[in-house]
């Protein structure tokens, strides 16, 4: 692969705008990784520096020293630590480029890369367990780190402090999700999870830039200390410099650690009552369990049995003119032409809106579903839903079912998303919101609500977790 050095050219057939040839997306990943390299490369000299200047002073003071004739230093000289040249000696470092232009857009980009990172996580811990059986396989963490380029959105390349904002918003939210009551999967005990930690920090053009009131602020408490350590300002110098990238970047670190180990030494007493008190746990399990088997066995009747018999004793051969199966219509026969339609999460919700929700247009409103159970899914599914919506609305195709305007609605339904938990739902919203208003040009076009099958308000009381995109 091949990229083009961002620059002037007099060949004609490429005097496209220097803005164009900045943001070609190998150009980016090429800039921005030799940025990257550049600065760790420079941090990594001054480390450097400091140790050969360390060993010449200790060698000059070693030839100063007098020696006696007899106690001339014969043994080799103490290894100097390792010399650190290559700054990826570290940890593994990868690029993507989110071309996106819309902010939006770009919130979904970064929630997918949280998404993929802890995916990635998870299936390591789930490749380890696998290997366990080996002898000679160890859990091993796993470390990880995502360059998230964002070359092409004006609105946060030009303005730290929304950049700033938008990416505490989007941590903010991640914590807040630790209290969520999700749903787990089915048989899921959760004893071989292995921790998968994330960490997104920023990168910017202008990072550390100052407002005026921070200005006037940082001068005030510079009059009141009445002294300034050059050292510590010049630290804070090259520290700042280390983060003011060429373009708008997020680094999305990620670590996947063994699960602790609570095991009980079964040698011991304790260790002994411990175990006595699993095993009981399983039978009692197993007895439940079988209890269930044979309650539900009960349930079947005398009745149940002769009209099933009845069913099979029917001569299906004779029924003519029925477009369905005939065996289908000696069974509705049977049992009173009763039939079982099923009903998909999405159908559900939609009945229920239009039976319940009075602010509902057929013609402005929209539906979407998915079936995720993840928090970062689903703030990516719910960004790129508004992404979406946005880009449509801008272009001219007149059949585009996202032709929003003022009070249209879209909703997104979430049935496997904390599905037991009407404050865990309210609080996703809440933090969409925040994100929303972090965002200059979404702030005022955009309202969120929610209903649930668990809210206190009965009107707003769901079969299932749906939550309303309002455009104003």
């Amino acid at each position: 692969m091949h990229y083009k050095e961002p620059g002037n050219s007099d060949d004609s057939s490429s005097s496209s705008s220097a803005d164009s040839s900045s943001k070609n997306t190998w150009s980016v990943l090429a800039n921005t990784e030799r940025w990257i390299s550049d600065t760790l490369d420079s941090s990594n000299k001054a480390e450097t520096d400091r140790q050969d200047a360390a060993e010449k002073l200790k060698r000059q003071k070693e030839q100063d020293t007098k020696l006696p004739h007899f106690a001339d230093a014969k043994n080799p000289e103490s290894p100097s630590p390792p010399r650190v040249d290559n700054p990826y000696a570290r940890k593994e470092v990868t690029y993507v480029c989110e071309t996106g232009e819309d902010c939006v857009g770009v919130v979904g980009g970064m929630f997918r890369q949280v998404r993929e990172a802890r995916e990635l996580g998870e299936s390591h811990g789930r490749g380890v367990e696998a290997r366990l059986g080996d002898t000679n396989s160890q859990p091993a963490t796993m470390r990880q780190t995502n360059v998230v380029v964002m070359p092409n959105c004006d609105e946060l390349s030009t303005s730290f402090h929304t950049f700033d904002k938008l990416v505490q918003s989007i941590n903010q939210a991640r914590r807040a999700s630790r209290d969520f009551v999700l749903k787990k999967k089915e048989n899921d005990d959760g004893s071989k999870d292995w921790v998968v930690s994330i960490n997104c920090a920023h990168l910017h053009p202008q990072y550390g830039k100052q407002t005026p009131a921070e200005q006037l602020a940082q001068l005030k408490a510079e009059e009141e200390a009445g002294e300034v350590d050059v050292h510590l300002e010049e630290y804070k110098k090259s520290r700042m410099a280390a983060r003011q990238s060429p373009y708008p970047s997020v680094i999305v670190e990620v670590m996947s650690t063994p699960p602790p180990d609570f095991g009980v030494n079964l040698d011991t007493e304790a260790g002994a009552a411990h175990q006595a008190a699993l095993d009981a746990a399983e039978k009692n399990m197993h007895i439940m369990e079988n209890k269930k088997k044979v309650d539900a066995d009960d349930d079947v009747t005398s009745a149940d049995v002769r009209r099933l018999e009845a069913l099979f004793g029917m001569s299906a051969a004779k029924k003519e003119g029925s477009v369905d199966d005939t065996f289908y219509d000696a069974l509705g026969e049977a049992f009173g032409n009763e039939q079982i339609v099923p009903e998909t999460p999405l159908s559900k919700a939609q009945h229920w809106v239009l039976a319940n929700d009075p602010q509902f247009d057929a013609g402005t409103s929209v539906f979407t579903n998915s079936n995720t159970r993840h928090v970062d899914a689903a703030y990516e599914y719910i960004f790129n839903n508004i992404a979406m919506m946005l880009h449509s609305s801008d272009t001219d195709d007149s059949e585009s079912v996202f032709k929003h305007g003022q009070d249209q609605k879209s909703y997104v339904v979430l049935p496997n998303f904390v599905p037991t938990s009407a404050t865990s739902f309210d609080r996703f919203a809440g933090q969409v919101s925040n994100i929303i208003r972090a965002m200059p040009s979404m702030a005022e076009k955009v309202m969120v609500s929610t209903f649930h099958p668990e809210h206190v308000d009965t009107r707003t009381r769901a079969p299932l977790p749906i939550l309303v995109i309002t455009w104003k």
